[in-house]
């Protein structure tokens, strides 16, 4: 209800508002339960009057043999750990805070992309702050601290390789399969009955010209090289990042995102005179890597593209472009890789708490055959 009509939405003569909490994930559902019981207001008679808030909740036990009141007992811990946070949420919105044992607290939910941001590696943070500056800088054209230090941040972190893990089923992998596809597809696509031979694959949605593909394991691998570290890690970018973090005018979600460049800095400055690998492994299941299609037909053409180191002016780099096909798609957090110089094909690396969600909605039963995909085939077979 509240995410179809947000905004001024009211059932002024409701008394009672029900509310169930199906399989509870606070990162999802908190903010819009908070939300819907400030729906049934603006009649002032029956605003002054008693309200009622009746909570459905649910949960399941595990009963095990060798202890079986331990499972019930966690169970009901579960449950009072979710009401607790509920009751202080709703608490903060009526009078400031929430009580909880003998302590005010003020609990705000505010939505899925903090609970992402909780546990976003220190990539994707790098990544969060050269966009917040890049946003900055587009606000504030005259002040070119803020180009210089997210275009040697951009450097210094621009030479990073990805590693998809492989999926232990026997579904090949689209990265496997991607400089062959071509023409093993056209050796089978003669006939129709033949693509019924073809391997099949992992898990992937076709979303326009993408190809979107669910990946809990990725590996990211950073070289910085010794003469990059002298010429953009240097005192000049160091007291750059000071200044940003101690100047007010600017956002605090900006001046509080530098302090991990700082330390990136401070470290390169002071290590050892060789060329620094940063090597970190993430595992989220809300994580995807997308491709254009195009890589699996032109992939020849793409390679010798990107061999030749070509000029892109900036914000209309390959990169960029997925980028921004992506967001147009779903909602998404921080985008990887952090440089622009692909040396194959290009990709992009993202976490997005509500894709398959969204994808869920679009391919119910009820709408299962208003897809533009599946329209184009029922097109094709009704001939």
């Amino acid at each position: 209800m509240t995410a179809s009509g947000s905004r001024g939405l009211s059932f002024p003569k409701a008394k009672h508002i029900l509310v169930e909490i199906p399989k509870f994930e606070i990162e999802k559902n908190l903010m819009e339960i908070i939300q819907v019981i400030y729906r049934g207001r603006g009649n002032d008679i029956i605003d002054d009057q008693d309200k009622y808030l009746t909570f459905y909740l649910a949960e399941r036990s595990i009963y095990y043999q060798d202890n079986p009141q331990l499972s019930v007992q966690e169970s009901v811990l579960s449950l009072l750990n979710l009401l607790l946070v509920l009751k202080a949420s709703i608490m903060t919105r009526i009078q400031g805070y929430g009580i909880i044992g003998r302590k005010k607290y003020i609990l705000i939910p505010i939505g899925g992309k903090s609970v992402l941001a909780a546990g976003e590696t220190f990539s994707g943070q790098i990544a969060s702050l050269i966009n917040q500056l890049k946003k900055e800088y587009n606000i504030n054209k005259s002040h070119k601290l803020l180009k210089q230090v997210y275009m040697s941040l951009e450097k210094l972190m621009g030479d990073g390789d990805f590693e998809v893990e492989k999926n232990h089923n026997t579904a090949a992998s689209y990265l496997t399969i991607r400089e062959n596809f071509n023409n093993k597809f056209l050796a089978v696509a003669k006939t129709f009955d033949k693509l019924l031979d073809f391997k099949p694959l992992e898990l992937g949605y076709i979303s326009g010209g993408l190809l979107i593909v669910p990946s809990k394991n990725i590996e990211e691998s950073y070289q910085m090289r010794l003469l990059d570290m002298q010429k953009y890690a240097n005192a000049e970018l160091w007291e750059n990042l000071k200044s940003i973090s101690r100047n007010k005018t600017y956002p605090e979600s900006l001046t509080y995102a530098v302090k991990n460049a700082i330390e990136l800095v401070e470290r390169l400055r002071n290590a050892t005179p060789k060329t620094q690998n940063f090597i970190q492994k993430s595992q989220h299941t809300d994580q995807y890597y997308a491709l254009p299609l195009f890589a699996f037909i032109s992939g020849k053409v793409m390679k010798k593209y990107f061999e030749n180191d070509p000029e892109e002016p900036e914000d209309q780099r390959f990169k960029d472009i997925l980028s921004t096909y992506i967001r147009l798609l779903y909602p998404v957090s921080n985008i990887l890789p952090i440089g622009h110089n692909y040396q194959e094909f290009p990709f992009v690396v993202f976490r997005s708490y509500s894709l398959e969600e969204i994808r869920n909605k679009v391919f119910t039963e009820k709408y299962l055959l208003n897809s533009h995909e599946l329209n184009v085939l029922n097109l094709i077979l009704s001939r």
